[in-house]
């Protein structure tokens, strides 16, 4: 090649790479920052959800407060918005130089999606979480499973983890329901809006999510029932309501029907006969999941029940809303203390044995179990990605440190956590139960006897029944006349 052809060649090159550069997609980060080329992004072991709106427009709504009395007392709890608008637009969801999801451009009922701000105070912070209705079916997760496909999707903040280790808290309970999640990175309209857990929304879906039938019912004890335009009555608290989630809409006789179910519900707890009406053991691992995480929050704890069909029981089939996590270090978490303290109190011990009972199953493992999954996570290549989505994210959000920092702190919460459970359930067993089979009798002296000569390894806290944390003849003397007194 002649020195002319070269030079002609080499400045084509040049300038197919300038044109190249200059037409690379960047990303703003803010006012105060340089925005940033689309691929600084990009990595294979972290997804980037990649969304454009019509016209570049943005979710809104309005932000009110709870209704007043004639006094000016609230009628309500928290605060919560209104009239948030469903901006339509399309999503990709990118990993690497792959799209794996794209849900083409906005056409109603064929294609695309739409999003609104959702949550309650959550949507008052400046990174909102946001609600996803695709007009086609699909599993943003991509588990190559058709079962979990469906039209509705969250995009919520977890930079400190709660949400992953209430997710998987949930699901060594055992819920019947445990969102799937995975973490992105969320690129609106050309606009960096920091890391996002992608995770699924709790609905009606036979196949992957709440399992009740067409005549069934999945509804909340509702701290923002005043958001709501129907609502069923609580005995419990003037300022909680049930809200239906489905079916929708519902029909006057649906709410009749659900209003008496719930009455029921409510009235059983007081005289005791709450077996015939709810699914006891999901109720107990679900306020044992709260108090396992310390929630702080109590009005607004999410309490979502279900009715699989007319004849069945109430059960509450998931755990949700992690935000107040690792609040309560000392003490039970605030529903436990309120809402949930009617069963702890109630004169039929079922509620209590099952809650005794879950602990007792899960406080051997709950350690390591966590411990195997956040600390995989962690040394993953997704947490080794998602470590270097951080230093984007902490330019314009406050962080918890570093992956590893939120995952370290999270397993001491749950350490201390189960040490201070394993103590203070003790208060839930029958005073001379030395053998927790929840009957006081020959055998739990024969139990305490064998304490006293060393050939049992069994619990000495439930033995030393006159706590001078010494097990001996008096503690026998003690259990001899609780047994004899309740005869």
């Amino acid at each position: 090649m002649s020195a002319k052809k070269l030079t002609y060649t080499l400045l084509l090159m040049l300038c197919s790479a300038i044109v190249a550069m200059g037409q690379e997609r960047m990303v703003y980060m803010g006012d105060s920052l340089q925005s940033v080329p689309y691929s600084e992004f990009v990595n294979a072991n972290i997804v980037i959800i990649d969304i454009q709106t019509v016209n570049g427009e943005m979710p809104t709504c309005d932000y009110i407060y709870p209704p007043t009395d004639e006094d000016g007392n609230s009628l309500g709890w928290g605060k919560s918005i209104a009239n948030a608008t469903k901006v339509p637009g399309r999503m990709k969801i990118i990993q690497g130089t792959n799209t794996i999801f794209d849900s083409g451009e906005y056409s109603e009922g064929r294609s695309g999606m739409t999003m609104r701000i959702r949550g309650n105070s959550s949507a008052y912070a400046y990174a909102k979480p946001y609600k996803i209705d695709l007009q086609e079916k699909a599993d943003l997760l991509m588990r190559n499973n058709p079962s979990y496909r469906d039209k509705d999707w969250l995009l919520i903040k977890d930079v400190g983890f709660n949400w992953m280790m209430g997710l998987e808290v949930s699901r060594l309970l055992g819920m019947d329901f445990v969102p799937g999640y995975r973490y992105a990175t969320l690129i609106l309209n050309d606009t960096y809006y920091g890391i996002y857990m992608i995770t699924e929304s709790v609905k009606r879906n036979t196949n992957c999510r709440i399992n009740v039938a067409k005549s069934g019912f999945i509804f909340e004890y509702d701290a923002y029932w005043w958001t709501e335009d129907v609502y069923i009555e609580s005995s419990f608290y003037p300022t909680m309501k049930y809200t239906v989630k489905y079916p929708d809409p519902t029909t006057d006789n649906d709410l009749q029907f659900l209003a008496g179910r719930i009455s029921d519900y409510e009235n059983s707890i007081g005289d005791g006969t709450y077996e015939s009406q709810i699914d006891v053991t999901s109720f107990a691992r679900w306020i044992l999941g709260l108090d396992i995480l310390g929630i702080f929050d109590s009005a607004g704890s999410n309490m979502f029940l279900s009715i699989y069909d007319h004849d069945a029981k109430i059960k509450i089939p998931t755990m949700w809303d992690f935000d107040s996590s690792k609040k309560r270090e000392t003490l039970w978490s605030r529903t436990h203390t309120n809402t949930m303290n009617r069963f702890f109190k109630s004169s039929n011990k079922a509620f209590t044995r099952a809650f005794v009972t879950e602990w007792e199953r899960l406080s051997p493992i709950i350690n390591s179990r966590l411990n195997t999954v956040m600390n995989k996570f962690g040394n993953s290549s997704e947490g080794d990605a998602l470590q270097r989505a951080y230093d984007y994210h902490k330019l314009i959000w406050p962080t918890h440190g570093s992956v590893r920092t939120c995952i370290i702190k999270n397993l001491d919460w749950i350490s201390k956590r189960k040490k201070w459970i394993d103590k203070n359930i003790q208060a839930y067993y029958t005073r001379g139960d030395v053998n927790r089979d929840w009957i006081v009798d020959i055998e739990d002296v024969n139990a305490v006897i064998n304490m006293i000569l060393g050939n049992s390894e069994q619990n000495a806290t439930s033995a030393d029944l006159n706590k001078d944390n010494i097990i001996d003849v008096e503690d026998v003397n003690l259990l001899i006349n609780i047994i004899l007194n309740s005869q």
